[in-house]
C-alpha cells in the first residue's frame, strides 16, 4: 500500500505534550517541618524547549522568597523537607502526554520502560476497568538528589524532547507503513460512540483518544481536535459511582451511561474518518 501523506501540521509537538510545570519546594529552617511552612514556588511551560526560560524565572522567584526566609539546608544533602521527594534540590519537573501513535505501533512499554529506569516517575489512568484509560500520561523526575538544579532540568528537557520525537515517529509510521491499524483503531471508535446504546465516562474518555490522534492529524471531518479534548476533560472531571450495591444502584448507573451515549450518538452521528 503506498504512504499516503495528510496536511502539514499532523505532526505537531503541541499534539503530543498539552503543557507542563515545573515545582520548587522549600521549607523554613527555624520552623518544625510541617505543611504549613512549605513554599511552592511553580512556573508553567508549553513545550520542553521552554523549560530552561521556566527554569530561569523560577531562580528568580526563588531569589525573592530567599530574601524573606531561611531555608532548611544540609551540606551533604541540600534542601531538607518533611517529604523525601522534596529533599535535595527540591525540584519537580513534570508534563502530560498524548501517546496513542506508539501504543498503535506496539512500542509503548519499551519507551514507558526506558523513562522509568531513568528515575522518573510515568503515570496513566486506570478507571472503570480500563488500564491507561486514553494513552494520556504525567511524567515526572522521581530524583531529586545528587545532580545539581541546572543539570537536572537538561536531562528532563532532553526525556521530554526525545519522547515528543518518538511519539511523532509513531504516528508518521502508522499512516506510512501500517494504515490498516491506524484506520481499524479510528473506525471502531467510530462505530461504538455512534451507535453504543450504554457508555460511561472512563470508556468515552479512551474510545476519543484514536479520535483525538486522527483529529490532529487532520483526518476527521465534523469534530475538532480541541473539541476532542474538551470533551476528554469533561469526562475526567466526572465524579465516580460508588460500586453498585443494589439493582437501584445498577439502574442509576445504566441510566447514567444511557443518557451519556444519546448525547455522544447524536454528537458523533456526522463525524467522518478522511483518510
Amino acid at each position: 500500500m503506498s504512504a499516503r501523506r495528510g496536511p502539514n501540521s499532523q505532526f505537531q509537538a503541541t499534539h503530543v505534550v498539552t503543557g507542563g510545570s515545573m515545582c520548587l519546594y522549600r521549607n523554613d529552617q527555624d520552623r518544625r517541618f510541617g505543611t504549613d511552612d512549605q513554599h511552592v514556588i511553580t512556573e508553567l511551560w508549553e513545550l520542553p524547549s521552554d523549560i530552561p526560560d521556566a527554569y530561569t524565572r523560577l531562580e528568580a522567584a526563588e531569589r525573592r522568597l530567599a530574601a524573606e526566609h531561611v531555608f532548611a539546608w544540609h551540606p551533604e544533602f541540600g534542601y531538607l523537607s518533611p517529604f523525601p521527594d522534596h529533599c535535595g534540590t527540591g525540584l519537580h519537573v513534570w508534563a502530560e502526554f498524548h501517546l496513542e501513535g506508539l501504543n498503535l505501533i506496539g512500542d509503548l512499554q519499551p519507551v514507558r520502560a526506558g523513562i522509568e529506569a531513568m528515575r522518573m516517575t510515568f503515570h496513566g489512568v486506570d478507571a472503570d476497568g480500563i488500564h491507561n484509560a486514553g494513552h494520556i500520561f504525567r511524567i515526572w523526575n522521581n530524583a531529586t538528589l545528587g545532580l545539581p538544579e541546572r543539570k537536572l532540568v537538561r536531562r528532563v528537557m532532553r526525556t521530554f524532547e526525545d519522547l515528543v520525537t518518538q511519539e511523532l515517529y509513531a504516528r508518521q509510521m502508522l499512516i506510512e507503513d501500517t494504515p490498516r491499524i491506524f484506520e481499524d483503531s479510528i473506525m471502531r471508535a467510530l462505530a461504538i460512540l455512534r451507535s453504543a446504546r450504554l457508555l460511561s465516562p472512563w470508556e468515552l474518555f479512551d474510545l476519543l483518544s484514536p479520535i483525538r490522534l486522527a483529529a490532529n492529524m487532520g483526518y476527521i471531518a465534523g469534530i475538532t481536535g480541541s473539541e476532542v479534548i474538551s470533551l476528554m476533560a469533561a469526562q475526567a472531571k466526572k465524579p465516580d459511582l460508588p460500586p453498585p450495591q443494589s439493582i437501584a444502584d445498577e439502574r442509576r448507573r445504566d441510566n447514567r451511561d444511557a443518557a451519556l451515549a444519546d448525547r455522544i450518538n447524536k454528537r458523533f452521528a456526522r463525524v467522518e474518518f478522511t483518510f
